[in-house]
């Protein structure tokens, strides 16, 4: 095993652990909760495991590979991976106690409208989808690429979806005046 796949697996797990940790640190409890929603967290980590899995077999099949140089690309997927899990974890601690990995809203909620969240609604989401193109860039295939991203904002949406109805729901016409400042997920896209 070369030291870049040894550097992927070690980043990799690193990153695994930090969101078990992450979900049993946000686990909140019901009393704490003025409403939420449970179900879109399995069928978000079900799209990311089938994204990985179909990504590692175009890996495999290498039907489309993408024409950069091996050591250049995995510095490049490694940036990639790396500056997507920061933004991830910045908007996470910026929310602090609000953060959760299940879509609810807490008693007392506050809307947060600065750090990453001055220019996008979920920069979490936004963290995950960099990062997970960093890793379809490191698997060297095109189809791996756009699996690891494509299903994964697919599967976001959907979420994002279900939260600002929330947001909404709680906050109102701030959240409103909020939305129509911000990107929703990719800054100049969408």
């Amino acid at each position: 095993m070369t030291s870049v796949r040894i550097l992927w697996l070690l980043i990799g797990l690193s990153w695994v652990i930090a969101e078990i940790r992450l979900i049993r640190k946000t686990a909140t409890e019901d009393k704490d909760v003025a409403h939420g929603e449970n179900q879109s967290q399995r069928w978000l980590w079900l799209s990311v495991v089938v994204s990985v899995c179909l990504a590692m077999v175009f890996k495999a099949l290498a039907w489309l590979p993408i024409r950069i140089d091996y050591m250049p690309r995995q510095w490049l997927a490694l940036l990639l991976f790396s500056i997507g899990l920061s933004l991830r974890y910045w908007a996470v601690l910026k929310l602090g106690r609000f953060f959760s990995t299940h879509v609810l809203i807490q008693n007392k909620h506050q809307l947060i409208t600065d750090g990453p969240y001055r220019w996008i609604r979920h920069p979490a989401y936004t963290g995950l989808l960099i990062a997970f193109a960093g890793a379809g860039l490191a698997m060297g295939d095109v189809f791996a690429l756009l699996l690891l991203t494509v299903l994964p904002f697919f599967a976001f949406k959907a979420r994002i979806s279900l939260e600002e109805k929330k947001l909404i729901k709680q906050f109102g016409r701030q959240y409103l005046d909020y939305l129509n400042k911000t990107y929703k997920l990719l800054p100049l896209l969408y």
